[in-house]
This record gives structure tokens, C-alpha cells and sequence, in this order.
């Protein structure tokens, strides 16, 4: 089976939300066979970041990245988050 490589923004609550502490949690969070392989930060605005996590996970997977949107958005100090970006690994 083919894994895909998610690019997740996670938009915090406000900019007192540590972003590491944010990515632990969420990674924490993550079912079997999800891999969180890099994250990132993004200026947003007005000194507040986002936080852009690069998570590996299989490519037929039930629900899809909703499944993974809706589990960062449900982590304590996430306003919200959306998938800007997916790519196929392997052949």
C-alpha cells in the first residue's frame, strides 16, 4: 500500500499557544500507521504563527484527511485546521 505526505496548517487559538507543545500533542494524537515526519512554522500575522505539519499516512484511508483535520482541530489550543497540501510517496 502507498502512503501519502500531508501538509497540515494548524491555526493556534492565539500567539501564547506553544506551538512545540501543540505538535506533541497532536502527534500524540495521530492513529497507527500516521507519522508525523517535519513541522513547521508560518507567519500568519501580527507576530502570530501557524504551525505546518508534514504527516506521513496510508493512502486509502476511510474518511480521508478529513479525519485528520478534524482530529487537530479537536487538540486543546487549535483554532482550526486545514490540509493545503498532499503528495503520493513511493511508486
Amino acid at each position: 500500500m502507498t502512503d501519502v505526505l500531508v501538509v497540515l496548517k494548524v491555526f493556534p487559538e492565539g500567539d501564547d499557544v506553544n506551538l512545540d507543545n501543540l505538535a506533541d500533542n497532536i502527534s500524540k494524537k495521530l492513529p497507527e500507521g500516521y507519522k508525523l515526519v517535519r513541522k513547521d512554522t508560518e507567519p500568519i500575522a501580527y507576530g502570530l504563527k501557524a504551525l505546518v505539519l508534514y504527516i506521513q499516512m496510508p493512502e486509502q484511508t476511510e474518511g480521508g484527511t478529513d479525519t485528520l483535520e478534524n482530529l487537530a482541530s479537536e487538540v486543546e489550543g487549535v483554532s482550526h485546521a486545514e490540509v493545503v497540501g498532499i503528495t503520493r510517496l513511493g511508486f
